[in-house]
């Protein structure tokens, strides 16, 4: 039986579009192939989450996500491990891994980083999230971060790393949206359970906040000046 049925990214996913999120699990072979700037920014984030690692040294990097390193990130949390990267959660049949978990004096404070200049509905909707797992699987962060690139200075070995990065507190926001992340989870988690996709017809949710990768299947009936109708609508 699998550990879990949602992570992250479907569960941003499933925020967009149920039909994506039901192709994405069911049908992962017709989403269509990944564009060189898509490549490029994933790459872009991995590097910044290790510079930003940086900003907290000396600590553990977890392994791949998944119910061991769940296990062994509550191993490390029950010691009191400083310092996680990718420490690792499981609860509500959604799995999450966050970029960096620092013990304070008061508890273990969470920060996800973010590759970008500022912080979108996306990045709220991601931190909310993580709150509600970390927090359901039995620790409460005392404290949760959005971390984001400064863009008035450079991404450079030279430059103070520190003033690279913006913190923006969003505790408030995560508690405030724990019914709502659990509702959203809940019905995302039907939607799976369903026989086929949902009959959802493309719209201009199929490109925000991110374009779909499944359009090709959902747009190819569609003539070009119909999907410029669709799309200012």
């Amino acid at each position: 039986m699998p550990e879990y049925t949602l992570s992250k990214s479907t569960y941003i996913r499933g925020l967009q579009c149920y039909k994506s999120l039901y192709l994405n699990k069911f049908r992962p072979y017709l989403r269509d192939k990944l564009s060189e700037e898509q490549l490029a920014k994933f790459a872009r984030g991995h590097v910044v989450g290790k510079i930003a690692q940086q900003l907290f040294p000396g600590g553990i990097a977890l392994s791949r996500p998944g119910k061991p390193t769940a296990e062994k990130t509550s191993h490390l949390i029950s010691e009191g491990f400083p310092v996680i990267y990718e420490a690792c959660f499981i609860s509500d049949d959604v799995i999450v891994a966050l970029d960096i978990l620092v013990k304070h004096e008061d508890g273990y404070n969470a920060y996800e980083v973010k590759s970008s200049l500022a912080l979108s509905n996306v990045y709220y909707n991601d931190a909310c999230l993580q709150y509600h797992v970390i927090n359901a699987s039995g620790l409460k962060p005392e404290k949760f971060f959005l971390v984001h690139r400064n863009a008035e200075i450079e991404l450079s070995e030279s430059e103070d790393l520190h003033q690279m990065f913006i913190f923006t507190d969003v505790t408030t926001e995560c508690e405030a949206n724990e019914l709502m992340v659990q509702d959203g989870i809940s019905q995302m988690l039907e939607v799976l359970k369903r026989d086929k996709s949902p009959d959802i017809f493309p719209g201009k949710h199929c490109m925000h906040p991110y374009p779909c990768d499944f359009r090709g299947v959902c747009w190819k009936k569609i003539s070009k000046a119909e999907q410029e109708v669709l799309l200012e609508k």
